[in-house]
């Protein structure tokens, strides 16, 4: 079975309509699902996913897409242990000509640690760190 890494921008341009993502957002989720693609996902990118939609008039639909991922049979998800959590804070103190999020090194430890390739995300920072990024616009 193959695993996508599932990032918060993925989950943003899901659910708003206006993102610049949307449609290809929506296009590249059903091209996974049909490949029976199994989506992992750390709490730290559910919590991401929370901070981003917690003004009031975004946050139904912030609990509604949480609740739907905790629910999920499709998606994996990885608590951040302490762990993982030392290894992505040596990641995050040692690039410091990146502009990675500790959250970002979280997921890029994990994607090693699974053997996962392909960020279903918009972020370069997937891209600078090895990983293929599924959205990106026409000239990246």
């Amino acid at each position: 079975m193959k695993l996508t890494f599932e990032d918060t921008s993925a989950w943003l341009a899901l659910i708003n309509k206006s993102d610049n993502f949307h449609e290809k957002a929506k296009f590249t989720r059903d091209n996974l699902m049909k490949q029976n693609s199994k989506f992992v996902v750390t709490d730290y990118v559910i919590a991401e996913i929370g901070n981003c939609l917690s003004r009031l008039n975004f946050r139904k639909a912030g609990i509604k897409l949480i609740e739907n991922i905790r629910e999920s049979e499709d998606i994996e998800i990885i608590k951040i242990d302490n762990e993982i959590f030392e290894k992505a804070w040596t990641l995050y103190s040692s690039c410091k000509d990146k502009e990675w999020g500790l959250t970002d090194c979280t997921s890029f430890i994990v994607m090693n640690e699974w053997d996962i390739t392909e960020a279903f995300s918009a972020d370069h920072h997937f891209k600078q760190a090895g990983f293929r990024i599924l959205l990106k616009n026409e000239n990246g």
